[in-house]
């Protein structure tokens, strides 16, 4: 047997004895094997195309940035891969299922984040670093300090990322085949691992572009069969929704008896609070910057103006993707009804899959399974892209920023940085596993939320003020990296989203948001500034002059990150 077809053989060996076993599923017994058929077959041909893609060889270059030779075009459509999560395609499509027009704030801060991407962020990161967001922050500050807080602050952002990935991954897997969650999760987090052996940025790139055609063009589809009844005419269907006795029984739930279902029209009916509003917006808006895996994108351009078009790319992608979620949110609602959405996921991560099983037939017909097949395994090949730019992510950190540059100074050889990124991409998965058992029922645009919190408060200040304040220095980047990760993992951990009583021992939250950003962000700033100020260490005026040109104009890259 080939290596390829023996590796894709394992990867499907890790469900086959789940399925074996298996409940209840979405999909009806008799048509399982179909469901399953659809899902090898995706699996198979990720796992084919990144073979192919990865024999061209991995230095370390290659591995980190394939060699930063990406076109601008090919690169945003591998952010729009990348950045096109679990998180809009099941999360927010179930959120606006259930919640009607406070999903849609999701979807606003996820596609305006690429605005600060675009004028502030991009083309200093593409001039400045090499391969990593550590490679940024060393720029100018202490090389080893700054090495170590940001591979610790990537690596923290990239798990809390992972999880929800790992969630809808094993929502999907045990809509299709049936099987507990628990054992969902620990095969798909296993299979996840599957694609680490393969490795690479470029492997990763060409998965993430294919998955973004792929989704894009699902989504299209859906939102042309689900919505042709209605004329593809808003005010028909939303008029259908407004008269729905389901809908407004649900809406009466939701917001008190006697209240008119046009509350799902409105904001308020899940996000309650407006300051709650500003603070998940704050995140969702700052966040996406100092997002790793996204910030690693911009190393793999030729220049800076590829990293420029690369982010219009994106954002043109991205920002059609979002509206055909928006769509297939409401279509779900009416075709499929948010109690049974929340009946089978309480979380409602699988609206889409539902709302594809149901315009196509029906849960009991063939066609209606195969329907939801195809869906439910677009959106894992969506997942398994997702979670190979966050390992990679995480594992460059840990084995570029950490072992190559803190630990050895810069010495290692290629064949050891690549033993190293694949030894920690491992350990990252296995601890997202574990945490991920632990996130049962959440909604992943929520989990997805968290993390976007988390790199607002820690990388994003430290970022910001590297690239654009001279009296930034390493006590400052390190106090806010170090101080903003605690501040929003502390408030998560007192806020409303955890379950109580709680790990800590507390009955209630101490916290009232179910986001911390209207609070951490602003802490992560001023740690960095007053770290700064406190520093006796001031910025050379002539280096500080040399770092500013490179920053607009690139020259001198190469020499500054030979290390």
């Amino acid at each position: 047997m080939s290596r390829p077809l023996a590796l894709c053989a394992a990867a499907l060996a890790i469900f086959a004895p789940a399925a074996q076993a298996a409940g209840a599923g979405v999909v009806a017994p008799q048509y399982r094997w179909l469901a399953f058929a659809v899902f090898a077959a995706m699996i198979s041909l990720t796992l084919l195309v990144t073979y192919i893609s990865a024999r061209r060889g991995q230095s370390a270059a290659e591995f980190y940035t394939a060699g930063g030779g990406i076109s601008g075009m090919k690169n945003g459509f591998a952010i729009a891969g990348d950045y096109l999560s679990a998180a809009a395609f099941l999360g927010v499509s179930g959120l606006i299922a259930i919640y009607g027009f406070d999903g849609i704030l999701y979807l606003t801060g996820f596609f305006i984040a690429f605005i600060p991407i675009l004028l502030l962020v991009a083309e200093p990161c593409r001039n400045l670093g090499r391969y990593t967001f550590g490679d940024v922050l060393a720029s100018r500050n202490g090389f080893r300090a700054s090495k170590l807080v940001a591979a610790l602050s990537s690596v923290i952002v990239s798990i809390f990322y992972l999880i929800p990935q790992i969630v809808g991954g094993a929502v999907l897997v045990r809509a299709l085949i049936g099987i507990d969650y628990e054992v969902s999760v620990i095969a798909t987090g296993s299979l996840m691992m599957v694609y680490v052996v393969f490795g690479g940025m470029r492997a990763t790139t060409w998965v993430q572009i294919i998955k973004a055609v792929l989704l894009i063009t699902t989504c299209f589809v859906l939102v042309v069969l689900s919505w042709s009844p209605f004329g593809f005419s808003v005010n028909a269907l939303f008029d259908g929704l407004a008269h729905s006795p389901d809908m407004q029984a649900h809406v009466a739930r939701l917001a008190g008896a006697g209240m008119d279902v046009q509350r799902f029209f409105e904001p308020g009916l899940f996000l309650k609070n407006p300051v709650e509003q500003i603070s998940l917006g704050l995140a969702l808006i700052l966040g996406t910057a100092g997002m790793p895996h996204i910030l690693m994108r911009f190393f793999t351009v030729p220049d800076a103006r590829a990293a420029r078009s690369s982010v219009l790319w994106g954002m043109l992608l991205i920002g059609g993707c979002h509206l055909l979620i928006i769509a297939i949110g409401f279509a779900a609602a009416f075709h499929v009804g948010a109690e049974q959405i929340t009946a089978l996921d309480k979380g409602g991560n699988l609206a889409a899959p539902l709302l594809a099983q149901m315009i196509a037939g029906g849960a009991n017909t063939a066609i209606g399974s195969l329907a939801m097949a195809v869906v439910a395994a677009v959106a894992f090949a969506t997942i398994v892209a997702v979670v190979a730019g966050l390992t990679l992510a995480a594992s460059s950190a840990l084995a570029h920023d950490v072992y190559v540059g803190a630990i050895k100074g810069g010495t290692a050889t290629p064949r050891e940085q690549l033993i190293a990124a694949k030894s920690a991409a491992v350990g990252v998965g296995v601890l997202s596993i574990c945490i991920g058992l632990l996130a049962k029922g959440q909604n992943v645009a929520q989990l997805v939320g968290l993390a976007l919190a988390v790199a607002a408060s820690a990388n994003l200040p430290a970022l910001l003020l590297t690239l654009y304040w001279k009296r930034c220095n390493t006590t400052g980047v390190v106090c806010g990296v170090l101080g903003g990760t605690v501040c929003a993992i502390g408030l998560v951990l007192v806020s409303p989203i955890m379950q109580y009583p709680s790990f800590l021992g507390l009955s209630e939250p101490l916290f009232g948001f179910r986001n911390p950003g209207l609070v951490s962000i602003p802490v992560g700033f001023l740690l960095v500034i007053v770290g700064s100020l406190v520093s006796a260490k001031r910025t050379d005026a002539q280096l500080w002059q040399q770092l500013r040109l490179r920053r607009y104009t690139g020259r001198g890259r190469a020499e500054a990150t030979s290390h």
